[in-house]
Formats: C-alpha cells, sequence, structure tokens
C-alpha cells in the first residue's frame, strides 16, 4: 500500500530542500563582519556586555537571506531586483523592525532611526546576496 502524500507536504519538503541547497552559500565569517560593520558602531557596548545580541543579529539576516532566495526565481522571468524586492517588501520591513526592537530592547531606549536604516541596509544587503545566489542557481538548473 503507498503512502498518501499531499502537494502542501511535498512543496514543503522541496523548499526545505531548496533552503538547505542555499544554504551552504552562506559565509558566517562575512556575515558576522558585516553585522559588526553595520550595527555594532551604534551599539558596541552592547555587543560587548551581550554577545547573544550577535547570534539575533545573525540569525535575522540569514532569514532576510532565504527571503531573498525564495524570491530569486522571479529574476530568471525577467524581472528586475528592484521589483523583486518590492513583492517582500513587508516581510523584509517586518524583519528589520523585529531585529531593532530585539536589540533596542537591551538598550533600553525606544528604537532609534539611525538604528533602524543600519539594520535595514544590512538585511537589504544580504537579502539580495540570496536573490543573486538564488538566480545562479535557476539559472544553472541547480534549484
Amino acid at each position: 500500500m503507498n503512502v498518501i502524500t499531499t502537494l502542501n507536504d511535498k512543496r514543503r519538503e522541496k523548499q526545505w530542500n531548496f533552503e538547505r541547497k542555499m544554504l551552504r552559500h552562506i559565509d558566517l565569517k562575512k556575515m558576522e563582519r558585516s553585522i559588526k560593520e553595520w550595527v555594532r558602531p551604534l551599539m558596541p557596548f552592547q555587543f560587548q556586555a551581550y554577545p547573544f545580541l550577535l547570534d539575533q543579529s545573525i540569525d535575522m539576516t540569514i532569514d532576510a537571506f532565504l527571503l531573498g532566495t525564495e524570491y530569486g526565481r522571479f529574476g530568471i522571468y525577467g524581472e528586475s531586483t528592484i521589483d523583486s524586492k518590492k513583492r517582500c517588501d513587508t516581510e523584509l520591513t517586518m524583519l528589520s523592525h523585529s531585529l531593532c526592537d530585539t536589540l533596542s530592547g537591551w538598550t533600553g531606549e525606544s528604537p532609534s532611526e539611525s538604528l533602524l536604516t543600519a539594520i535595514d541596509m544590512l538585511l537589504g544587503t544580504w537579502w539580495e546576496k540570496g536573490y543573486l545566489e538564488a538566480r545562479k542557481a535557476y539559472k544553472l538548473r541547480l534549484q
């Protein structure tokens, strides 16, 4: 007797496999350097006192990378990077606001505009890297 699987289960499994393949392209050292470059100058003492904030930042940056890989397939069909980014603007904004709230919660102050801008730029660059990696994988038919 065969096992009955639904279409949603197959889609989820295919997406997980694709995300695993894309996660192999992440260099955590580069990601850590970019977090220290963008966010650490705004909160130098918090990253020293609470080293787990770096892990939170890496986690959200990985989510932004995977979000970019999810929308990378639209680049194959001729859609520009800017148009693809507009498609997921709400999700990317939600990620950046969530990280900003998490980091500013440890300072005891309300989220500053400079911190939010730095986080937007950080997540935007890693979204683009994920987008380009997925586009390259789809071109090479490695999905």
